[in-house]
């Protein structure tokens, strides 16, 4: 019983995210790319893609589209970081900006 409601809830997470993605595109397509880490087929494809087709890729067990923090040592110690606090949003973003 509680796997079915974690399942549930990842494909949940999917659908949210996927959609936000969508979302981001349409508004500003150049910053989604960006902070997505998005290729042009990829935000074209995304962008494009129905709500029957978004719907049946959030339900297939799988992350649709992975974030993008890969570095776990250097995203540790941004979080627990003793830094001004100004300067963790720069140094965030440019973690971020430099993963792929």
């Amino acid at each position: 019983m509680e796997t079915t409601k974690t399942i549930e809830e990842f494909q949940e997470l999917n659908l949210a995210y996927l959609l936000l993605i969508q979302k981001m595109l349409s508004e500003d397509r150049d910053s989604a790319m960006f902070r997505l880490k998005l290729s042009n087929e990829m935000a074209d494809l995304v962008a494009s893609m129905s709500i029957r087709e978004i719907t049946w890729l959030a339900t297939q067990g799988q992350f649709a589209l992975r974030p993008c923090a890969d570095n776990a040592d250097q995203l540790a110690h941004i979080l627990r970081s003793k830094r001004e606090t100004g300067l963790t949003h720069t140094h965030l973003a440019m973690l971020m900006a430099s993963t792929r």
